[in-house]
C-alpha cells in the first residue's frame, strides 16, 4: 500500500498524523540521529504507530532509523508469519524474537493474570533487541485510552497519581520509552485499522478471558459509561494530565512550595 494513498485518500490518516506530529514536539520524543526500536506486537495501535512514524520519517527536518521488532510468545493463536509477510508488503525493517512465554506464563502459575508477567516478559526483550541494534529509543502503542486507564488503576489501587509517560528514562537513563500516540484515542485508531485492513494475528490467547474478567477491560468500559455523562471524558483527562496542580494534592514533599509555585492555583508539575 503506497504512502500517497495513505495521506491523499484517508483524511483520518491525516489527522492523526498531525496529531502524532505535535505530541512528538511538544514531548520531545525524537532528535536527529535517533534509532528508534519499534515495539510491533501485531495490533491495531502498534500497526498504526509503525505507519504512522513511517510517514513522519519521510517529512521531519532531521534523520532517525525505524526499526519494527515483534516479540513472539510462542502463542499457538499468533500468526507470526501473517505479520512478517504484511511488514515485508509495507517495506519495512522487521525482525521477531521468540521466547517461549506460553510455558513460562504456566509454570509462573500467572495463566489466570497473564498480563502482568506477558508485559514484563516482552519489554524485557525489546529491551535486550534495543541493546543489541544500538537503539537509543522504544516506541510503544499505548494510546490515550491506555493512558487514562493505567492513571485509573493506579489511582484506585493506591499506586499514586501517575500514567503511561509520553517520553521517560529507561535503563538508567541509557534509552528512553516513547509513546508518540499518547493524545488519540482508541475509536480514531480502530477506524482508521479498519480501513488499513491490516492482518489479523491474534497476538493474546487469554483475550476473550480478560474482557471477562480483566481489570483494564473493566476501566475500559468505564470509560465508556463516563462519556455518557462526561462527554470528551478522554479528552479532558488528556487536559488534567498535563495540568498538575501539586499544591492542590497531599503529597508533603510539596507542602511547602517555594516563589511562584506557592501559589494553589499556579501549582503545575
Amino acid at each position: 500500500m503506497s504512502e500517497s494513498k495513505l495521506f491523499w485518500r484517508w483524511r483520518d490518516f491525516a489527522s492523526i498524523c498531525r496529531d502524532v506530529s505535535r505530541a512528538v514536539n511538544d514531548y520531545a520524543m525524537l532528535e536527529d540521529g535517533d534509532r528508534v526500536l519499534v515495539g510491533l506486537s501485531g495490533g491495531e495501535d502498534s500497526l498504526t504507530l509503525m505507519h504512522v512514524l513511517t510517514f513522519l520519517q519521510r517529512r521531519a527536518p532531521f534523520q532517525f532509523s525505524l526499526k519494527a521488532v515483534t516479540v513472539d510468545m510462542a502463542f499457538a493463536s499468533f500468526d507470526l508469519a501473517g505479520l512478517g509477510a504484511y511488514c515485508q508488503a509495507q517495506g519495512w525493517d522487521w525482525e521477531s524474537v521468540t521466547i517461549p512465554g506460553q510455558s513460562l506464563l504456566v509454570d509462573k502459575n500467572a495463566e489466570e493474570r497473564p498480563c502482568s508477567l506477558c508485559s514484563r516478559l516482552r519489554r524485557g526483550q525489546l529491551h535486550a533487541a534495543a541493546d543489541r541494534l544500538n537503539c537509543n529509543k522504544i516506541a510503544l502503542g499505548q494510546q490515550l485510552d491506555d493512558l487514562c486507564v493505567s492513571f485509573l488503576m493506579a489511582l484506585f489501587r493506591g499506586g499514586g497519581l501517575k500514567t503511561m509517560g509520553p517520553n521517560v528514562a529507561a535503563d538508567g537513563g541509557s534509552k528512553r520509552l516513547i509513546r508518540p500516540l499518547c493524545t488519540i484515542s482508541k475509536a480514531r485508531i480502530s477506524a482508521l485499522a479498519q480501513r488499513l485492513d491490516y492482518p489479523a494475528v491474534k497476538s493474546c490467547p487469554y483475550q476473550e478471558d480478560l474482557q471477562q474478567h480483566g481489570d483494564r477491560f473493566y476501566l475500559e468500559q468505564l470509560l465508556d459509561q463516563l462519556e455518557t455523562c462526561f462527554p470528551d471524558v478522554r479528552s479532558a483527562m488528556l487536559h488534567g494530565l498535563q495540568d498538575v496542580r501539586l499544591a492542590h494534592l497531599l503529597d508533603r514533599r510539596y507542602l511547602h512550595l517555594q516563589g511562584e509555585k506557592s501559589d494553589p492555583d499556579a501549582g503545575k508539575l
